[in-house]
């Protein structure tokens, strides 16, 4: 097995926990279980959840564990997944054509596009005739609702002047 991120604190009442990936990561298949090593053994824990908050972050929720008090079980611990870490597929979901709204300056525009900049992956939004380049990062971008395709932000003082 290799190491495949850490519980970092809960997030939410409803059994979301923020997890810091081990790698930059692109995709996961939530069918499969991660493993977490309780009394030396490792015990399976199914994905209910998982959206990747920038490339190195990811909320989840587990398969019964919805709840805070029971996902606070899981703060502090290791996830593993079997395998080799260059047989892991992880990708980041297609956000091309997600309406944008920013907490602070409305509907902006479009998603049109994904910049893979190491260290640094930004969003391209199609916004009053030019593109507008927005960090994709859990600070700047705060919610992805995928059943409405839609991206809140809160944009940085002068982003859009920019």
């Amino acid at each position: 097995m290799y190491r495949f991120g850490h519980v970092q604190k809960t997030f939410g009442a409803h059994g979301e926990l923020l997890v810091r990936l081990q790698a930059e990561t692109e995709t996961i298949t939530i069918k499969e279980p991660v493993f977490v090593i309780i009394d030396g053994l490792p015990v399976p824990f199914y994905f209910k959840s998982f959206e990747l908050r920038g490339s190195h972050r990811a909320q989840a929720v587990f398969e019964d564990l919805e709840s805070q008090k029971l996902a606070e079980e899981l703060v502090g611990k290791t996830l593993w997944l079997p395998g080799s870490e260059k047989a892991a597929t992880v990708r980041q979901p297609d956000l091309t054509g997600y309406a944008v709204h920013d907490r602070q300056h409305g509907a902006l525009g479009v998603v049109s596009g994904f910049l893979d900049i190491p260290g640094n992956p930004c969003l391209q939004i199609a916004y009053e005739n030019r593109e507008l380049i927005v960090p994709f990062h859990e600070t700047v971008v705060v919610e992805v609702n995928v059943k409405k395709r839609l991206l809140e932000t809160l944009l940085p003082e002068g982003l859009l002047e920019l």
